[in-house]
């Protein structure tokens, strides 16, 4: 039985470390990941839940429960079933978050590395792999093209092992958060380690130019300013870093060609007037209204779904296919054609499992941000803004990638939050 129980954390680290890489291996290893755990528990029967916790890992069961259900009233149970693979996470980590509590608190540490140790590395094979496909041989002579290097994120979305865009970013924003956390908080013995690592992540999402996790990036950078001010009363270095900020915000704001291109369009839409994009595109105001509320008019439409299936949802198996049909009635031709999801998690999740939940999902949140607030949970309340940052603006859950990142950085999140708080407390007390 020891044996099991090592093998079983081998294998969480193994999918912990592997997790940024995405291939479809991580969905059989998390399966085998929860067969091993509940073999290695077996003789413990079923786990204690009376303390708090457990409240986090039963709001991700019931979860998933939700959406189980919803599967039950759906017509096409196989699109539904297929559907419902995604949200697998929600049950499984939960579960042995409830078998191996006090083992998990006692390895969180390690197991944050591992998890900030993996996204790095992820970053750096798809930096390197993005540069050395950047050469060419043209007429005998090396030639480097420089804006696939460093202008064009779709040559990053194919080029990472990870192949999603805005889910890779995400990690990479957690990374800095991570950093940032361990700098505040612990007792860091290798500075340079620390800010090259900060150093790789930005770059990693200045690359990838996922415009939803760069403005969650800088959310996550002045609100550690603020921190930063508040723990350690200097007015004048926190002046310096919110310049620095303030800085590197201006430069991906002029930089980075999507975030460019969106303040552009958001302009052009603001002013009523003719603007050219970077890539030499006119944009004229009328496409540029377009062009701006694409998304809004998507969520429109998923809004309307929310007033015809609120109650109980129209079902984790048709919610796609009756979002595809009201597209084409409200004349978005181009989210129809290209089967775009809703782009807003919290409306895919009332319009599939209805109101209850996305009660269980707001549920979900809050109670981690009681738990942040109530710890002063640093990294707690970073990986909030995060999420809500995703869950705003994109379909989370309709990846795998996505509910496992989810419950894995909030579980760890809320594990590791407060260990430094009590560490300094410790310390203070010895000396």
């Amino acid at each position: 039985m020891e044996r099991l129980r090592k093998c079983f954390f081998f294998i969480v680290l193994a999918v912990i470390l592997l997790m940024p890489f995405y291939p479809v291996w991580s969905e059989v290893s998390v399966a085998l990941l929860f067969v091993v755990g509940i073999g290695a528990r077996s003789i413990v029967g079923l786990p204690v839940i009376d303390r708090k916790t457990s409240v986090l890992p039963l709001l991700m069961l019931t979860f998933f429960v939700l959406a189980a259900v919803s599967l039950l009233h759906s017509y096409d149970k196989l699109s539904g079933l297929d559907n419902l693979h995604t949200y697998i996470p929600f049950v499984v980590l939960p579960i042995l978050m409830l078998y191996y509590r006090d083992e998990l608190i006692d390895n969180k540490i390690v197991l944050l590395k591992v998890l900030s140790g993996g996204i790095l590395a992820a970053s750096g094979i798809c930096l390197i792999s993005a540069i050395v496909r950047s050469f060419y041989i043209i007429d005998g002579h090396l030639v480097f093209n420089p804006y696939v290097s460093y202008r064009n994120q779709f040559v990053y979305t194919h080029l990472s092992v990870f192949q999603y865009t805005n889910t890779f970013a995400m990690m990479a924003t957690f990374v800095v958060a991570v950093m940032l956390w361990a700098l505040f908080n612990r007792n860091v013995k290798r500075r340079w380690l620390v800010y090259s690592s900060i150093g790789l992540a930005i770059l990693m999402i200045f690359l990838l130019s996922s415009r939803t996790n760069v403005y969650a990036l800088f959310a996550v950078l002045y609100y550690s300013v603020l921190v930063f001010y508040i723990r350690y009363k200097n007015l004048w270095h926190s002046l310096l870093l919110f310049v620095a900020v303030t800085g590197l915000f201006w430069v991906f704001q002029t930089c980075n060609y999507r975030v460019m291109n969106l303040s552009k369009t958001v302009t052009s839409y603001i002013t009523e007037e003719d603007i050219m994009l970077e890539d030499g595109y006119l944009l004229r105001h009328p496409e540029s209204l377009d062009g701006v509320n694409i998304r809004f008019k998507m969520w429109e439409t998923g809004a309307h779904l929310v007033r015809q299936y609120w109650a109980t949802g129209c079902g984790i198996g048709d919610y796609k296919d009756v979002l595809r049909i009201s597209y084409l009635l409200d004349g978005l031709d181009e989210a129809y054609h290209r089967c775009y999801d809703q782009h807003n998690q919290y409306l895919e999740t009332i319009g599939t499992m209805g109101v209850l939940g996305l009660l269980v999902l707001m549920a979900i949140l809050a109670y981690s941000l009681f738990m942040a607030w109530r710890e002063r949970n640093y990294l707690l309340f970073c990986c909030l803004m995060i999420l809500s940052f995703n869950l705003l603006l994109e379909s989370m859950f309709n990846r795998y990638s996505g509910s496992l990142f989810f419950v894995v950085s909030l579980s760890l999140a809320a594990l590791v939050g407060n260990d430094s708080q009590n560490k300094l407390q410790e310390d203070k007390v010895l000396e």
